[in-house]
């Protein structure tokens, strides 16, 4: 039987199609059928040529950075020739090898998110080329940050591209990332949000299936008993086939309950009855997700190949998996429901058991790490291991966000006190890349770790700069002064590099400008080289503007920086002070010289803090 009563939606999918491209939300509750949606209209794309890419949230991946969007690529870049796979990622699209064929680039940035996005992009966009692309994204309130972000980086530039996007959620789920949903939201021009069902068209479900013992009374019942919701209505029907009820109006009340627990009864009572082994086995594949490896699910629950087959097959004949190789359920309330029946022990054990496994199969370090964050923290090495792996990787990757998730967890296991100051720093790193203040924090714990004067240095320099993106600029000071008081007069390479720094924040605040004049005194007599002497050049040039020495001569130290540093940018902050103070000194056209290679500097490295630098100093010079 067809769709019912989704005449108004399937038309929006069918005009999406015909237009060519576009973007289509779909938003309803649990059951309503915004899987059935999706798969009509993939069936009609597909009636139509179009190429079809397909993914799914899923509650354990949350925190696997770009998990969506590997669904989406990986399998048809597989499928592509070598010459094939290496035009479409010809171009800027290049930069996504390592995201999504584990390929190493060589990259100066450690910040590649906008990168990354810009990338994935240009990677749609030549496969649109090929022909039609149309892009489905199933429970999207389980999706990933980053592709949540790329997603809506997509939808806002599909101008001109042959790429009909469709993404269906259900809306207000606990645990959900509201802010990337509402931007993906916002580019939507359309949300369709399907109702539940009349009374006639849960009838006609009835009769599809009971044939004549489906009176009026019976359709009646099931449609009162399940709200109209099409899930429930199917469910009560397979309930009833389980207890072999006559369904009288008052008899499947139970097998709904408050959030699906009856169908979580229903399920569990047909997986026990298959065989004692079963509900372990359904177990394990619920843990590892859909999609998963059937040998890996065995291996978790004690069984050979070929009882897994047998139990799997078992399992689609009283509809707990679709009929899908490889093993999928039917919807994600059964697998949780599935997923439910664990006691926390058996569960911390399996997904430990579940991260081992995909580990020895070489699995990406995030799809290993999603098994890993929710478990209880035990101080297990290989736990701390894998979640720093995932988090470099996420990094790498451009997902500062989910490299942060995962180092907090890690910190949580926790390493080993020789080791914590080290997670810590990474963590931070993180947290100011995903533009959190805690990184700050962060620093500041490890700071208070350290008891050498050199190593707390070289911490207080990091934190110095972090207070720095953050424009606390008196916080920065502070910490700088500490560490200098602390350092050895011996080291005069790290003091210089303190210093630079120490004056540069100084002048950004007047709370604390005049007590660096003494410092920027001693440092005009030195030549220092690097991001150390660009500062120290940036600080002589502000301190005589502010002075209020002739424009030329504030600028003679800002242009040779400039002139040295010959397009190559070490410091993105520091580049931009050093062009914001020569606008001040009216040097528009070398600003504006300048800013066209930062502008091209962005583009290859997909730095988001180059991007901020460039396009704030750009807006400042078109005053």
């Amino acid at each position: 039987m067809g769709l019912l009563e989704r005449e108004r939606e399937v038309a929006a999918v069918d005009e999406l199609l015909r237009r060519g491209g576009g973007v289509l939300m779909v938003e309803a509750g649990v059951g309503v059928g915004k899987t059935s949606l999706l798969e009509a209209a993939c069936q009609r794309a597909a009636g139509l040529g179009h190429e079809i890419l397909r993914a799914r949230g899923s509650e354990l991946e949350v925190e696997f950075a770009f998990g969506v969007v590997r669904q989406l690529f990986e399998r048809s870049l597989a499928r592509a020739a070598a010459s094939e796979r290496d035009a479409l990622m010809a171009g800027p699209a290049g930069v996504v090898r390592p995201l999504l064929l584990g390929e190493l680039v060589e990259t100066s940035a450690s910040d590649i998110s906008f990168a990354v996005l810009h990338g994935l992009y240009w990677l749609t966009a030549n496969l649109a080329d090929r022909r039609p692309l149309v892009i489905v994204v199933d429970d999207a309130h389980w999706a990933d940050e980053p592709s949540l972000r790329w997603l809506a980086h997509l939808a806002l530039r599909l101008e001109g591209l042959a790429v009909a996007l469709l993404v269906a959620l259900r809306p207000g789920e606990p645990g959900s990332l509201e802010a990337p949903l509402a931007a993906l939201r916002a580019a939507a021009p359309r949300v369709l949000r399907p109702g539940l069902l009349s009374e006639g068209a849960v009838g006609a479900l009835v009769r599809a299936a009971r044939g004549r013992g489906a009176t009026d009374a019976l359709c009646a019942a099931v449609w009162e008993a399940s709200g109209g919701n099409p899930l429930y209505v199917t469910e009560l029907l397979r309930g009833a086939e389980l207890k072999d009820w006559a369904l009288p109006g008052s008899a499947p009340a139970w097998l709904l309950g408050p959030g699906g627990e009856g169908v979580a009864r229903r399920v569990l009572a047909e997986v026990r009855a298959l065989d004692p082994r079963a509900l372990k086995f359904a177990q394990a594949l619920a843990l590892l997700g859909d999609g998963c490896e059937l040998r890996n699910a065995a291996a978790i629950a004690g069984l050979e190949m070929a009882d897994a087959l047998s139990l799997a097959a078992g399992f689609v004949r009283v509809d707990v998996l679709a009929a899908d190789d490889p093993p999928s359920f039917i919807h994600p309330i059964v697998r949780a429901a599935v997923e439910g029946s664990l006691a926390g022990d058996e569960r911390d054990a399996a997904h430990r058991a579940a991260a081992r496994l995909l580990h020895a199969d070489g699995a990406p370090a995030g799809q290993v790490a999603a098994h890993l964050v929710g478990v209880r923290p035990a101080g297990d090495r290989w736990v701390l291991d894998r979640l720093r792996e995932a988090a470099r990787a996420a990094m790498r990757d451009g997902a500062p966000g989910a490299a942060a998730a995962l180092l907090d967890r890690a910190l949580a296991e926790p390493p080993p006190l020789a080791e914590r100051v080290d997670v810590l720093r990474e963590t931070a790193r993180a947290h100011a890349s995903a533009g959190s203040e805690t990184a700050c924090a962060y620093l500041e714990d490890a700071l208070a770790l350290v008891t050498n004067a050199r190593p707390r240095a070289e911490i207080a320099l990091e934190v110095a700069e972090t207070y720095a993106a953050l424009f606390r600029w008196v916080e920065a000071v502070d910490v700088i002064e500490r560490a200098l008081a602390e350092l050895s007069e011996g080291d005069e390479a790290l003091a210089a590099r303190l210093e630079g720094e120490l004056v540069v924040c100084a002048l950004h605040d007047a709370r604390r400008a005049s007590r660096v004049a003494a410092t920027l005194e001693r440092l005009r007599a030195r030549t220092l080289a690097g991001s150390a002497g660009e500062a120290l050049d940036v600080a002589q040039g502000m301190a005589m503007a502010l002075s209020g020495r002739p424009a030329a001569e504030a600028a003679a130290p800002l242009e040779a920086a400039l002139s040295r540093a010959a397009g190559r940018v070490q410091n993105w902050d520091t580049r931009a002070a050093l062009l914001w103070s020569l606008v001040t000194a009216e040097r528009f056209q070398l600003v504006e010289s300048a800013l066209e290679s930062m502008a091209a500097e962005v583009k290859r490295s997909g730095s988001a803090r180059g991007l901020v630098a460039t396009y704030s100093t750009l807006g400042l010079l078109k005053l």
